[in-house]
């Protein structure tokens, strides 16, 4: 029962992200504190995301990229993918009933471009834990490259 309960905690976290509305937050942004702004950021982001599968240690999600994220060659921004990871590892810790912490430590491959429409399957997988650090693989594959 407590696995459902994190999961069900993880999942309620990820989805309110996707519900702040980023594009009527403009004239309210001076009056919020940090943590609200990056909410609304993270809201930008991830808005869209679909999540297919979670379990404790694991959340599965799919992602249409859409041309907001887009630079201005038509690609998904290297950042922005970073965020999308930053919150679905971040979904994956809580599922294991973890403290998110602020440290992070990113080793990022970039093997291939994501162009517009692109549909994204993000897997984020908890190794382990150890005190407060928690080891977390994600993985992004492009449905459009295995077909």
């Amino acid at each position: 029962m407590e696995d459902q309960n994190t999961c069900d905690r993880a999942r309620k976290w990820l989805l309110s992200l996707q519900t702040i509305d980023v594009f009527n937050s403009g004239e309210t942004l001076k009056s919020l504190d940090s943590s609200a702004i990056s909410n609304i950021y993270a809201g930008f982001v991830i808005r869209g995301l679909r999540i297919d599968q979670m379990q404790s240690g694991r959340v599965v999600c799919t992602f249409k990229v859409p041309p907001r994220l887009l630079d201005e060659e038509g690609r998904w921004r290297a950042g922005l993918i970073m965020s999308m990871v930053d919150n679905v590892c971040g979904a994956a810790i809580m599922t294991c009933d973890k403290p998110l912490k602020v440290f992070v430590d990113y080793n990022l491959s970039y093997f291939s471009v994501v162009e517009d429409h692109d549909e994204i399957e993000i897997d984020a997988r908890v190794l382990g834990h150890k005190g407060g650090l928690s080891t977390v693989v994600v993985d992004l594959r492009n449905k459009v490259e295995e077909n």
